[in-house]
């Protein structure tokens, strides 16, 4: 029996570790494979996709069966030369173990290579039940030989076909692949000489479909050719949506040694710009021209609004140089967080991502202003306010624009703000609002906006029915012979006699005591007296006890004749307080249609009578006065606050929006 041509040279117990379950995606174990092409000058690999296998077909160096012993299987061996470059086309190597090729094991059961080197050409194949076997029983794993007869190289390279998969694949991998992969390199291009197809349709950097999505994005440029790069980096952009391009300092020193990172940061617009087929909301770390790293943002552990916003890619060679240890765990997906390189990047991203925070604070906050006026009622509402009100809208609407909402959430949010903005603004307390955080604003306009809603149009409203109440009042008291409308009117509405009363409260007990005491006076008085009065009511409004004597609109009432009558009243409602050992203030008022003594009115003896009439916890009122005072009084209200007048309709449009 002959040897076997091949043998893989590792433990397998190890390799059950590395190999088989090494990764988890396909893009994953391709980038694996398109990385080895890169290390091999392969300056094309085409990779074929259908339903039941995966093929890769490089034009690389290829490897003969030397190579294919000593160096594919046999894993752990030291892949770069002593200058790192490859042997050919002098690229940075990005393979460093040789573990990579391992990872075919994570979505294929059988795996087919086939290699070419000069006029040499070698096939074999590994099948993973094979492969369990032999790490059962600890045996020696030797490949199985596959003939190479149909198999047709027009140049060196690898063929490598992966079978028999754990997955099946869909018709939309390969537009899915197309993407990650473009993602997962730098070097893919004409311009670094190395072009890769998905069937047959070439990756181009308009696959990454990254910056597409930038709304800011702040730059980290290499140390040579910074300008192209800087072109390339905003090449991808799209120009209407950039609010903000800045550059950084990119330099970190590491015991005492000054390292680059290049690259970018940015934000989006909208967070849900970073959901497509794989989550983007990460900075990624590439190393070597490869990712190394899927997302080192998440380890930053920031929980503040703009996170949700934030995607980006950093190059780090320093991470990887030949001349320091590997610091790349197995899986060559991450990195040792103990390593100090690797401290430093996070320190530096830390830092710099202080910096985009304000920054980019500061763009959404302009830009609240913007995306609020894209509803025609809350520009309408916005261009009327003048001045710091104007400033404190705008800066409300920015802190708004900063939260990481559906577009549906945001139209309820500035919603909520107009409402919340109004009810500050009535209080004079637009100060306190502008102190809410904008962490802390969604949850606060959500309550704010709600109850200051009700509020605001309660109180509105009982400003028009107020103003309704007054129109009626001035409609029927020139006319005496409506005394039950003007009575019922000022029963139900003593705040014509002041604001501040709202509503008589109910005192039965008292309310009897006061008419049993009024009646005696009654029966006490002229004709004269009698037809003069038109009635008198009782009432208690803010813990005060109110005796109020009404006059017919057309009667003239005598000086004289109004001090008699007050004085009965007084005397009366002593009586009555002491009677019910009731401690709380009176004030008898007595509402007036014509000046007392009528033509004989003299404005020195009416001031005099008012002081007099003080002693006795008196005032005069006149109907036209007390209307006017109340009119102008809510009709102020309402000028001064049209705004109220248009919530609801701008609320209502909002909604149907």
């Amino acid at each position: 029996m002959s040897e076997p041509k091949f043998q893989m040279s590792i433990n397998l117990q190890v390799l059950n570790h590395l190999g088989l379950n090494l990764y988890s995606n396909t893009s994953a174990v391709l980038s694996e494979v398109v990385a080895n092409a890169w290390d091999a000058d392969a300056k094309e690999v085409h990779i074929s996709i259908d339903s039941d296998s995966i093929t890769i077909i490089d034009n690389g160096t290829g490897m003969d069966l030397s190579d294919i012993n000593n160096k594919y299987l046999t894993v752990g061996y030291q892949k770069r030369s002593e200058s790192g470059l490859s042997p050919i086309l002098h690229r940075p190597v990005m393979g460093r173990k040789g573990i990579g090729k391992l990872s075919l094991f994570s979505i294929a059961n059988v795996v087919k290579v086939f290699s070419r080197k000069n006029d040499e050409i070698n096939g074999f194949e590994i099948d993973t039940n094979s492969l369990k076997e032999a790490i059962e029983t600890n045996d020696t794993y030797y490949p199985k030989e596959l003939s190479t007869t149909d198999v047709t190289f027009a140049e060196n390279g690898t063929i490598i076909v992966l079978s028999n998969l754990k997955k099946k694949r869909t018709a939309s991998l390969a537009t899915h692949l197309r993407q990650r992969l473009a993602r997962r390199f730098a070097i893919i291009g004409e311009k670094n000489n190395f072009k890769v197809f998905i069937n047959d349709k070439e990756i181009l950097i308009s696959d990454r479909n990254y910056l597409s999505k930038a709304q800011c994005v702040w730059m980290y440029l290499p140390e040579e050719n910074s300008a192209e790069y800087k072109d390339d980096l905003l090449k991808q952009t799209k120009d209407e949506k950039i609010k903000l391009k800045k550059e950084r300092p990119s330099t970190i020193t590491i015991d005492e040694e000054t390292h680059r990172v290049s690259g970018w940061i940015a934000t989006c617009a909208e967070p849900n710009e970073l959901d497509d087929d794989e989550n983007l909301n990460r900075i990624v770390i590439m190393v070597r021209g490869k990712m190394a790293k899927e997302d080192i943002f998440s380890e930053i552990g920031t929980t503040a609004l703009y996170s949700k916003y934030i995607f980006g890619e950093l190059s780090a060679d320093f991470l990887d140089l030949d001349n320091e240890a590997d610091i790349t765990t197995s899986s060559r997906q991450d990195f040792f967080e103990d390593d100090d390189r690797y401290i430093a990047l996070k320190e530096f991203i830390k830092k710099e991502l202080s910096t985009i925070r304000s920054d980019w604070e500061d763009v959404r906050s302009n830009t609240g202003e913007a995306e609020a006026c894209k509803y025609t009622v809350v520009s309408d509402w916005y261009n009327d306010l003048q001045g710091d009100d104007k400033k404190s809208a705008k800066k409300l609407f920015g802190k708004i624009n900063q939260l990481t909402v559906e577009k549906d959430e945001k139209k309820e949010l500035f919603k909520h703000g107009v409402l919340a903005f109004e009810s500050f603004k009535l209080k004079n307390e637009l100060s306190q609002l502008e102190k809410i955080s904008a962490e802390n604003i969604a949850a606060f306009l959500e309550v704010a906006g709600r109850l200051d809603n009700i509020e605001a149009t309660m109180y509105y409203q009982i400003v028009q029915e107020r103003l309704a109440v007054i129109q009626k009042m001035k409609d029927v008291v020139s006319d005496g012979s409506l005394e039950k409308v003007v009575q019922e009117h000022l029963s139900k509405n003593l705040w014509l006699l002041d604001p501040s009363w709202d509503r008589g409260t109910e005192a039965p007990i008292v309310e009897q005591a006061f008419k049993t005491q009024f009646d005696i006076i009654d029966a006490g008085l002229t004709q004269e007296e009698k037809d003069a009065r038109l009635d008198i009511r009782y009432k208690k409004a803010s813990n005060k006890h109110l005796i109020i004597e009404l006059k017919r609109g057309n009667r003239i009432v005598k000086t004289d004749e109004l001090f008699a009558q007050v004085r009965k009243y007084f005397s009366a409602t002593m009586k009555i307080m002491e009677t019910h050992e009731m401690t709380e203030p009176f004030e008898i008022i007595v509402l007036l249609g014509q000046h007392l003594d009528g033509k004989d009115f003299n404005q020195a003896v009416y001031e005099a009578t008012k002081r007099s009439l003080k002693e006795y916890n008196c005032r005069i009122m006149y109907y036209d006065e007390l209307l006017r005072n109340a009119e102008n009084l809510y009709s102020d209200f309402l000028e001064k606050n049209k705004g109220l007048s248009t919530l609801s309709d701008l609320i209502s449009e909002l909604d149907m929006n």
